[in-house]
């Protein structure tokens, strides 16, 4: 259980759908008057109708579930749980057709495994109604370089289709023209998924360069900052810096 602001709680890892009083959790988080009750979940335990049911009405109405794969292999190969795909396109068509106020939010951890599908992952997190989407890097060998196509391509299809989406790990100066997409100006660079980032040498002459924290450590050591270029001027920054003050 994370507390992230004064009326809000998240409730995640390993899998909080595994404990039997989650809804007992989740009505005591009511009680001590946090509104708005997070659940980062893989969503396979929402495949059962009752017991997501148990979960809202208990008062949960947030949900960010994370899908790996627009198709049973390379998700269940990846979440290395035989039989997971279906459970967890029901849980997310469950908890997106409930007649209660909800915001679905789908988790997509980026990695080599899955770049190459992640348009399709977009597409299909788009089909089953979700409020928002995140494109979350996770793969310390995986190149920006190799990555950026994809999220672009990935970032104007859900536009097109008016859902906010997101990225998560990826530094202002990879982003140009995109920064209000970057998840960290709204949530902060320490988010729950540990992240260590330092500044380099092209940082110094960036205009994001009190903004931003730089890049990740392991990634720097793995390719260097020679892909990196200094934001001279944004049209986002002054937007941005204005979040930030």
């Amino acid at each position: 259980m994370d507390q992230k602001e004064s009326d809000s709680v998240v409730l995640y890892g390993g899998e909080p759908t595994l404990r039997n009083d989650l809804p007992d959790i989740v009505n005591a988080a009511r009680g001590e008057g946090y509104r708005r009750i997070k659940l980062l979940t893989n969503g396979r335990a929402f495949s059962n109708t009752h017991y997501l049911q148990q979960v809202m009405n208990a008062g949960c109405s947030l949900f960010e579930i994370t899908l790996w794969g627009s198709n049973p292999n390379l998700h269940e190969y990846l979440s290395s749980a035989a039989g997971s795909f279906r459970e967890t396109i029901n849980g997310i068509e469950n908890v997106s057709g409930v007649p209660h106020d909800k915001f679905v939010c789908l988790r997509i951890p980026i990695c080599k495994e899955n770049l190459s599908d992640l348009e399709n992952i977009v597409i299909m997190a788009l089909n089953l109604g979700t409020n928002r989407i995140i494109l979350s890097m996770q793969d310390p060998a995986l190149s920006f370089q190799a990555v950026l196509p994809h999220i672009i391509n990935s970032i104007n299809i859900s536009i097109f289709n008016r859902v906010w989406i997101l990225t998560e790990g990826l530094p202002f100066c990879l982003m140009q023209g995109l920064e209000q997409h970057i998840s960290e100006i709204f949530s902060g660079w320490e988010t729950l998924y540990e992240r260590m980032y330092q500044h380099h040498k092209q940082c110094t002459e960036c205009v994001y360069k009190e903004l931003c924290p730089g890049t990740e450590v392991r990634y720097v050591k793995q390719f260097g900052d020679r892909e990196f270029s200094p934001v001279r001027a944004g049209k986002c920054f002054q937007d941005i810096k204005v979040l930030y003050d």
